[in-house]
Formats: C-alpha cells, structure tokens, sequence
C-alpha cells in the first residue's frame, strides 16, 4: 500500500487549481462540467476544490442525502448515505475514470468530500485537506480507515454540513490549532500548508499517510 508524505500531498492539490500546469506528468484531465481532477501518471488523483461560483450552486449547496450504488467499485461504501451534491460530485469522477483505478487520492474542500467518498469506493489511501463532512449515518465503512482528514479548528468549511443534520467526516482527521484565527483565509491551501509546517515541527501532526 502507497505511502505519501502530508506535505507532498498538500502540495499537490494547492497546485492543482493551476490548471494541472505545475503537477507532475498528467495522465488524465477531468472537466467535466464543473467537475475537475486530475490523474497523475503514477495513479494518483489530485482533485482540487471549488474555484467556481457553479460548484457552490451545484454540488456545496445542494442539500438533502443520495444512496448510489456502484457495485463494481465497492458495495459497501457505494450503498451508503452520501450528501447528494458531493456524491454527484464524487460520481461523476468515479465513472469519467470507468476501469482506471487511481492507487491514492488526494483532496481540498470540495475534492476532500469526494476524496473521501471515492477513498472508501475504491479502498485506497486518500487525504483530504479542509474537509467537509459528506457521510450521514454513524456505521464504520469497511475502508474508512484509509482515509485521512486534516482539518482547521477555524475552518468553517469543516463544519459543514452541520453535525445536527447527521453528517460527519468518514475515516480519521487530524486537527490542527493556528495561534490565531486567518478570517476569510483560513481555508486555503497556502494557510493549511503554513499551519502544517508549524505543527510538524512541534510533532502534533502525523508525517504521512498511512502512517
């Protein structure tokens, strides 16, 4: 089972919103609609958040929970109750890549929702980076513990959608505590990466995944 450091995988995904331009060698570019990721050469899937005002319209927003099954991709976690915008999300990925299967994942945000759920889909590592929490219902999915949650304690991001409705993070998360809160810059890629830099240093936070 693939091994990676968190700072790699974070630098991955915060350079991925660039277009694909600065990742390593690409071997699939997702766009479909306002669904994008791509697929590194070596099998990794790096799916950026949302950085279009469509994504909160269609997937953030989109309230309520959806059951899909994708039996061929795994029963157990394809039956489960996902949030329906980020399933649709996850989905769409899942079947852009038909046969190909990605050997790790890695996502911010919005892909950290469809990180996880595809994560427990395929039964591969996966990290997300300012998770949201995408699952409804308290049952542990047979590959949760592949994957890993690094979150703010002053994301809101990572509160949504609120625990009252039943939603919840799969898998485990790391949480990590700024000095000081970064209004309206906490979510960002360059603010988790700062943050992280620090917390390894003082050894609060794993070094990779799986560890």
């Amino acid at each position: 089972m693939r091994n990676m450091d968190l700072m790699d995988a974070a630098r991955l995904v915060e350079n991925s919103y660039d277009g694909g331009a600065d990742l390593p060698s690409i071997r699939l570019v997702i766009n479909e609609g306002h669904v994008q990721a791509f697929l590194l050469t070596d099998n990794t899937l790096v799916i950026p958040g949302s950085n279009e005002l469509v994504d909160y319209s269609k997937t953030n927003l989109v309230t309520g929970k959806q059951k899909i099954s994708w039996d061929k991709m795994g029963k157990a976690a394809g039956n489960a109750i996902w949030h329906r915008g980020f399933a649709g999300y996850a989905a769409t990925i899942a079947n852009t890549l038909s046969s190909v299967r990605p050997t790790y994942i890695i996502g911010h945000s919005l892909g950290a929702a469809a990180a996880q759920i595809l994560g427990c889909i395929y039964g591969v590592p996966a990290i997300g980076f300012a998770s949201p929490m995408p699952r409804r219902g308290k049952s542990r999915l047979k590959h949760e513990g592949l994957v890993l949650n690094v979150v703010r304690n002053d994301d809101i991001v990572c509160r949504m959608p609120p625990k009252q409705f039943g939603f919840r993070r799969v898998g485990n998360t790391e949480v990590m505590h700024p000095a000081s809160p970064n209004a309206g810059e906490d979510h960002s890629m360059t603010h988790y990466i700062n943050l992280m830099e620090t917390e390894r240093r003082e050894g609060k936070i794993v070094k990779s995944w799986p560890h």
